[in-house]
């Protein structure tokens, strides 16, 4: 509690909302119709039976396991990875020495793997990692009703590291294996206010950084983020911790050491579930979880081939006062939508929204 208090008191944190917790045995006492009612929110479970990984994947363990396991990980020179302007290079290298390279003292390089299944072109899975696979298993109870799994995404980081924010488009679950993992959520509504490209943020990592001078610089850069940011959720999972992160919901991470540890891995699984009820809008050549769906890529292309040409054709008044116009008509589609949902734009978002 005294490490997640400290935490919360860093800059940049103190202003973030908490992300409620579950204790696992109120989950299993509930029926899944109770489970999933209301809103999809963010929630973390406290006490879940995730496998015996929790207490096994120490580092000898890992390397004897996979043996001459080649992987492909990220090699950046800062720990702030940034998918839109790639500061970072893969390498090929065995898993044994990832482990190594990743935690030795005196390292100046950052090193990120995420897990892939052998045919590139298929979500990853842990059947590639050998007995690594029967360690982990994520409770029936957690991926009951309307949920069928998608992918499951061994992923591993140095000390520090800083992944970018961006969205998926399916549910999942993050669990957390070893040292912690600080998370920063943002609603589906702010996303206007994140300058997102495919589904990443060209802030890239950025707002995670708590030098106060380096944020206000980032703000200055990118104005209309800093107020999104603010209604942003935070939280920092521990050892055995998971968190459900609902589709659409923007979140980037930062990779901590184990509490009163200086260095080591921070090792997480996602889980990655899809809605049956929703199963024919999907991608069928998603491999991770983050390409629109198939409506909304229709949406798109159509505004991109036809409607911002047709816009860019008129004179500047004209064309602003088109755009306005037609930008109005989707954000009402948009609050019909949220008001539907149950997670609509909060009061001085909402605001700001009618503003602009």
């Amino acid at each position: 509690l005294a490490q997640r208090s400290a935490l919360r008191r860093r800059p940049g944190v103190q202003n973030s909302k908490h992300v409620p917790r579950r204790r696992w045995l109120d989950i299993c006492a509930k029926a899944p119709s109770e489970q999933q009612e209301g809103p999809a929110r963010p929630f973390v479970v406290e006490g879940a039976p995730i496998g015996r990984c929790r207490h096994a994947w120490t580092d000898e363990y890992l390397e004897e396991a996979t043996g001459d396991l080649k992987i492909s990980a990220h090699v950046s020179e800062t720990v702030a990875l940034d998918f839109g302007r790639k500061n970072f290079a893969y390498e090929l290298m065995p898993l044994r020495d990832f482990i190594r390279r990743a935690q030795r003292k005196g390292e100046d390089r950052y090193y990120y793997y995420r897990s892939q299944h052998t045919k590139r072109n298929k979500p990853s899975s842990l059947e590639p990692l050998g007995c690594l696979a029967e360690d982990f298993a994520l409770p029936e109870q957690l991926v009951e009703g309307d949920f069928d799994p998608h992918s499951t995404v061994l992923r591993i980081a140095s000390v520090g590291l800083r992944i970018w924010l961006h969205y998926d488009v399916c549910d999942n679950y993050l669990c957390c294996i070893r040292g912690r993992k600080r998370v920063a959520l943002l609603p589906p509504w702010t996303i206007d206010r994140l300058y997102i490209e495919g589904s990443s943020s060209t802030m890239g990592s950025r707002p995670l950084d708590m030098n106060p001078s380096r944020l206000e610089e980032l703000w200055r850069e990118y104005p209309l983020a800093q107020e999104a940011w603010e209604a942003r959720y935070e939280v920092v999972l521990e050892e055995g911790e998971v968190l459900f992160i609902p589709a659409m919901w923007l979140h980037c991470t930062e990779a901590l050491p184990k509490a009163g540890c200086d260095g080591g891995l921070c090792i997480n699984l996602n889980v990655f579930l899809k809605r049956k009820s929703l199963s024919e809008l999907y991608d069928p050549k998603d491999i991770w979880a983050n390409r629109d769906s198939l409506p909304a890529q229709e949406a798109v292309k159509a505004l991109e081939d036809k409607a911002l040409p047709a816009l860019r054709r008129l004179p500047p008044r004209s064309r602003s006062f088109y755009c306005r116009k037609a930008a109005a008509a989707l954000m009402a589609v948009a609050r019909e939508a949220e008001a539907q949902d149950g997670c609509g734009v909060e009061a001085p978002l909402r605001a700001a929204s009618c503003a602009g």
